[in-house]
Order: structure tokens, then sequence, then C-alpha cells
């Protein structure tokens, strides 16, 4: 790791490798000018591109590359801008996106501009949207960058998209923030987390920008709030926060996990039946405890919708106590869901556990068992485990009526309405209980 300039009284043109086998530092070449709040860039090359900056006196254009081979660094173009407190994105084509900042009146700047590194050059780009500086920017997986916040007081952010050479705004956070971290989480979105503002101080707030929609949702705060800390995706997705400041420096850490982060857990399973051309009901099967009753069988195929806290992939494989597997995927509606689907004809007045195996997420986690139960008992439409004339009332209660959320029980032959079928089929199981 190469640790660049900084401040220590005067700015700093000195320069450190760290070496994680060894635990040690050890000093390399020095840049050719002293600098502090540049940007850092590791590019396709191997070399890192440092630009930009602030010596105390004037905000600086000027850029260098350092060679880790050699240990050296060279001048390379400089910028059209002057400016600091910047950032600097590495994009797909493996050009370098600098954008906004201070310059050295200490205004905030929209101007952005491309670096190309087989030429040493820099390209006016175009500008944004707003002026900002200590904001962040964040490649997206679709190649677009997302900058926001700033320090004049901005909630505000915008998308550029390397085709169009473009900036266009998109949904404002819900607090305006400086000095904050952005962390592009596996699920795709965003997590901004603390920072501060002029009318709140320090922030311990956190959102999650939707890169689907646009749009920005409040996710839970920090325990501690702080500004000029850093925020780094670990391999088992979650978030670590570590040190900055909320008016003294502080050394404290902290964990952020996502509904999108972490282990791969089940978080809850449903029986899925579809009624007609009415739509598809679910009926709850609790992981522990009472079983979830589930009262037809045979006209369909069972469908067991597992919920996971990530989103998944796919399963190994999937067996069932009762009845012949049909298929196993994930649900094109939402990825959080596997969906299992069996023949259950020959299951009634049983317990049938429905299990997958080895269940895999986008973020490499593997759960090697995930198991739902339900009792199926044709007729038990109240879910208390047994047919009784209690069951024939409640479907006559609503004889006549087509399905809906609040009857579908009752739609025992699954045609999509409640008549003298479902009334005869509940009164054929009169007396039948589940073991």
């Amino acid at each position: 790791m190469l640790v660049a300039g900084g401040y220590n009284g005067p700015a700093l043109s000195s320069a450190e490798l760290y070496d994680p086998a060894s635990g040690t530092w050890t000093a390399t070449g020095s840049m050719g000018t002293a600098r502090g709040e540049h940007t850092a860039t590791l590019l396709p090359s191997g070399k890192v591109l440092v630009a930009g900056g602030f010596d105390l006196s004037n905000a600086l254009s000027s850029a260098e590359l350092y060679d880790p081979v050699t240990g050296t660094w060279t001048a390379t173009g400089s910028m059209s801008t002057a400016r600091y407190d910047h950032t600097a994105t590495l994009l797909p084509n493996g050009q370098a996106l600098v954008a906004a900042g201070t310059d050295s009146d200490f205004r905030p700047l929209r101007s952005a501009e491309l670096y190309d590194p087989a030429s040493g050059t820099w390209t006016a780009t175009g500008s944004m949207v707003a002026a900002r500086g200590r904001h962040t920017a964040t490649l997206l997986p679709s190649g677009k960058v997302l900058v926001a916040g700033g320090f004049n007081g901005l909630s505000s952010a915008e998308l550029y998209d390397p085709a169009s050479g473009t900036w266009s705004a998109t949904g404002s956070m819900g607090t305006a923030r400086f000095d904050h971290t952005a962390t592009l989480l596996p699920s795709g979105e965003v997590l901004v987390a603390g920072g501060y503002n002029f009318n709140d101080g320090y922030l311990s707030s956190a959102e999650l920008y939707d890169p689907a929609s646009g749009t920005w949702s409040a996710t839970g705060g920090m325990g501690t709030a702080r500004a000029q800390h850093t925020a780094t995706l670990l391999p088992n997705g979650k978030v670590l926060v570590a040190g900055g400041s909320n008016g003294v420096a502080l050394s404290s850490a902290e964990l952020y996990v996502s509904d999108g982060g972490g282990e791969l857990t089940l978080v809850s399973a449903a029986s899925r039946k579809t009624h007609g051309s009415k739509g598809a009901f679910d009926i709850s099967l609790p992981l522990t405890g009472d079983l979830g009753i589930e009262c037809r069988t045979g006209l369909t195929r069972n469908v067991v919708v597992m919920t996971f806290n990530n989103n998944v992939t796919g399963a190994d494989s999937a067996s069932s106590s009762c009845g012949t597997i049909g298929s196993v995927s994930v649900d094109p509606a939402d990825a959080h869901n596997l969906l299992v689907t069996f023949n259950g004809a020959g299951c009634n007045a049983s317990t049938v556990t429905v299990t997958a195996t080895n269940v895999h997420d986008d973020q490499g986690n593997t759960l090697s068992s995930a198991s739902a139960s339900m009792g199926i008992l044709v007729g038990d439409v109240t879910g208390d485990g047994r047919v009784t004339n209690g069951d024939t009332a409640v479907v006559q209660a609503v004889q006549g009526q087509q399905t809906n959320a609040s009857n579908f029980r009752d739609d025992v032959t699954l045609d999509g309405k409640v008549n003298t079928q479902d009334v005869q089929t509940v009164r054929s199981h009169r007396g039948e209980v589940l073991p």
C-alpha cells in the first residue's frame, strides 16, 4: 500500500510503502510536489496517478505518476483547473475522471476532466449540475459515476455517463452532508454514512442509494457521529467504518450489516398457490413453532417460497418428504426468494418438509441447508390441524365470492372463486386431522 503526501505542519512530498506480509513501512521515492487533499488513483498499468491538491497556499493543477517497479515519480500532464478536495474515479475504459473540488479562492467547482494514461493528457468533459467539494464519487456497476453531497451544504446527487460525457441529476439524499463516505455494496446499492453539515453538525445517519430507482432511503445509523472517517467493504459483505472526527479524533470502529450483506440466512417461508386468473396468494410457514397449514393439494403444483436476507443465485438441489421436486429457481420478481415446486398430490393429512441444499447468494456465501415445513390437510381452511363443521361453515359464509387476499384459503379447488365445489370438498374431508 502506497501512502503519499499530506500535511505535518507543512505539506509533504514524501511517500511510504506498507508491506502487509511483514507489517512494516519503508520509505519510497518522494513526489516532485508537496501536496495534501489530493487524489491517488491506481491505473490499469499498475502505476498510481496523483492529481491536484493544496500546498497550504494554492490549489494545484499538477499531476504525477508513481512507478512501483522503480519506486520513483515522474511528472505527467497537468489538469486544466487547479483543485483540491475533488474526487478521482477510474472508469471502465481505463481513464480517470476528476470531478469538482475547491479552487485557490476556496470556491467549489463544477468542472470535470478526464486523464488518458495512454497520452498522459487531460481533456475537459461535461460540467456537473452543482458545484461541490468534499463530496463522494462512486463507480456503479452500470459504469456511471454517482456523486453525492458536498461542502456547500448539499444533499443533491448526480450521475456521470461516460458514454455521453454528461451529468444528470438523480434523487437527493435525505440529509445534506460532506466529509462522509460512500461504499458500493454487493447488492449494487451505495451506502452513504456520517459526515457533517452546518445545521446538524457531525452526523451518525446513513442512507442507501438504489441505482434502479434513483432514490435514497434511510438505513440504520452509526453508533457514533463521525466525519472524515474511512469505510471499507469486507469480504463478508459488511462495511467497516473506522476513526474520523466529531470534534475530537476518534479511535472507535463499527460494522454495518445490510439486508444484502453478511452470511446467508433463511428469513421466512411461505406456501404459494395460484387461484385461476385471480393471482397467487401465500400462506406463511413459520420457521419454528406452529405449522402453517396448506388446506388444499393436488390440483396444481405446490410452490414453497424461501426468503433469504441476501439475493440468491440458486441451489444445488432440493428434496421433499412427500411428493416429487419439480424445479428450483430464483423468483424473477424478487431475487431474495428461492422457489421450490413439488407435486404434493399424495400428501393429504401429512406434515411435509421441503429442503434446499447448498443455497448460493450473489456475494459468494453458501447456506448448506434451508428447510420449511407445512401441514397439508385438504379442507382445513381455519388452519387448526383438523377438518370440522366449522371449516364448512367458514366456506359457506363466503360462498359466491371471487377469490381475493382475504378469502383465498376458502377457494379449496383453486378455480378463482368460492362456490359449491369448495363447500363439498371441505365437507368430504370432515374428520381428518394432521398427525
